[in-house]
């Protein structure tokens, strides 16, 4: 059993293995609501990561641009230039890029 709260319209908006504060409503694991529920879930999860995916392919376009002259850093606009500052930043943060090779590479070399 699967125990489920539900939002104001009656869809599932949590889904626990335990009775846990407004989820009490014990569904089986086969429930049609219950799959839907774990299929949305799972379509998120997917289009988040593969934004993120697309973000950071975004970001590589641009810096090659910038390295072959083609764009200026400065071309860009001063929102864009903060944000790509900041996410190099935070990749070169130990932390974050796991210090797998340089603080500029988040990539895990094969």
């Amino acid at each position: 059993m699967l125990y489920v709260a539900r939002d104001g319209t009656g869809r599932i908006s949590e889904l626990h293995p335990m009775p846990l504060g407004n989820a009490q409503e014990a569904l089986p694991a086969d429930n049609a609501e219950v799959l839907q529920f774990i299929h949305e879930r799972w379509r998120q999860n997917e289009l988040s990561e593969l934004d993120r995916d697309f973000v950071r392919a975004i970001e590589d376009t641009i810096e090659l641009l910038i390295a072959k002259e083609l764009i200026l850093f400065t071309d860009l606009p001063p929102r864009v230039q903060e944000k790509l500052m900041r996410r190099k930043e935070v990749r070169g943060q130990t932390h974050y890029a796991g210090n797998y090779n340089s603080a500029e590479s988040d990539i895990i070399q094969l």
